[in-house]
């Protein structure tokens, strides 16, 4: 039996380079994680500017549309 430790080459010479789009500054993407600790389930937001790359995380105990906000 063969075994191969790793995913066979890609078909092409090189591999397509994808880049976002430019957004100005002020413009967030957010996402939302559920963490569990011992206390129970609290809710991980996370924002990041396209542009800066600045990014702010907060801790919730619900994840509303307000809160994302």
């Amino acid at each position: 039996m063969l075994w191969h430790s790793r995913l066979p080459e890609p078909e092409t010479d090189k591999p397509v380079k994808k880049h976002f789009k430019r957004y100005p500054i002020g413009y967030f993407h957010v996402d939302i994680a559920e963490v569990h600790t011992a206390e129970g389930k609290l809710y991980l937001f996370v924002a990041i500017d396209r542009t800066s790359k600045f990014a702010f995380a907060e801790l919730h105990s619900r994840a509303t549309k307000m809160v994302a906000a």
